[in-house]
């Protein structure tokens, strides 16, 4: 931010001359100015030693006296001249200050994202099977994934529905940038609907349940822009495919934030309703005992987007989901 300052005025010089004698009439002194930059202190006049006699200057003495010596030897009246005064000497030019660097922000993101490039798939409706057991009970339904997006914003839906146990829908919206997704809101509906929101004026992940706000990190993604953010990551960063690559990101949920991490495998053919596919797997690191496991295959003839997913519960869970179709949305 510049600072205006007020001009700083010239420092002035006192005219001395003897009032008993007349002088020569001298050539104005200029004021010597320097260039001053913001914050040096302004220069003091320079000295000058007193005469023996002195009388208030006001810069037209020398004038007067003049003028009365003129008079006595001339019979008339000599034209007086108005005293000359010298141009005001242009203010002391004052540097803007020099923007001061901006504090460095700590690092709250993970290392690999700093050389990550993103290209993000074209806007597609992936058609799914869901195949799951829940307490020992097999079950399937469909659903879809639709992924849109306009160069600058993004919108996302994933709907699950299955005749007796109804319909589960996750949605996430934000914006496009250089650390790839930036959700701003994620929602999970269930009969009713939970959010995550994340303000990041604040750099914060606050929840509708009114569970405590968490400290949002770089690169945060919800558990729908994942999918996403890891197929946009593999197909403009070739270097991160590496096996054994480790992703390390922050992943909310409708009621909390957790730091996961995913290790890079190797490319696996699948079979699957939409056909055989090669595809490239993640698998995501437990941190603790009984943590839920995530597998992500993602196809690179569909722009990484996922062709499967594996979520399976410490309680033996699990749940599928098969690619079966891809459509335009």
């Amino acid at each position: 931010m510049n600072t205006a300052e007020q001009p700083l005025a010239p420092p002035s010089v006192a005219n001395t001359s003897s009032p008993s004698k007349p002088q020569p009439r001298a050539k104005p002194r200029s004021s010597a100015t320097s260039s001053l930059t913001l914050g040096e202190a302004t220069p003091a006049a320079s000295k000058t030693e007193a005469p023996t006699e002195s009388a208030p200057d006001n810069g037209l003495d020398a004038n007067k006296a003049t003028a009365e010596s003129t008079a006595a030897a001339q019979p008339t009246e000599p034209e007086v001249r108005p005293a000359q005064t010298a141009a005001p000497a242009p203010p002391p030019s004052v540097a803007p200050p020099e923007p001061s660097a901006a504090p460095a922000k700590p690092a709250t993101g993970p290392a690999w994202l700093a050389e990550a490039k993103f290209t993000y798939p074209a806007a597609a409706k992936l058609l799914f099977e869901f195949v799951g057991e829940s307490k020992g009970i097999r079950y399937s339904a469909d659903g879809d994934l639709v992924w849109q997006h306009d160069g600058r914003s993004y919108q996302m839906r994933q709907e699950v529905r299955h005749l007796l146990l109804g319909s589960r829908s996750q949605t996430s919206t934000g914006a496009l940038s250089l650390q790839g997704l930036q959700p701003l809101r994620f929602g999970d509906k269930f009969k009713q609907e939970q959010a995550a929101h994340f303000e990041r004026e604040k750099n914060t992940i606050s929840f509708s349940n009114n569970a405590a706000s968490q400290t949002m990190q770089d690169g945060a993604q919800d558990r729908l822009s994942l999918l996403v953010q890891l197929a946009s990551l593999m197909a403009g960063s070739p270097g991160l495919r590496q096996s054994g690559q480790q992703l390390q990101l922050q992943v909310a949920s409708a009621r909390s934030a957790d730091v996961w991490t995913f290790v890079v495998e190797k490319t696996e053919t699948l079979k699957l309703p939409v056909g055989s596919l090669p595809s490239l797997k993640l698998s995501r690191v437990p941190s603790q005992q009984y943590e839920q496991s995530v597998e992500i295959w993602l196809s690179p003839s569909h722009g990484y987007l996922p062709a499967k997913v594996r979520i399976a519960q410490s309680n033996g869970d699990v749940l599928e989901q098969l690619l079966r179709k891809v459509e335009t949305p």
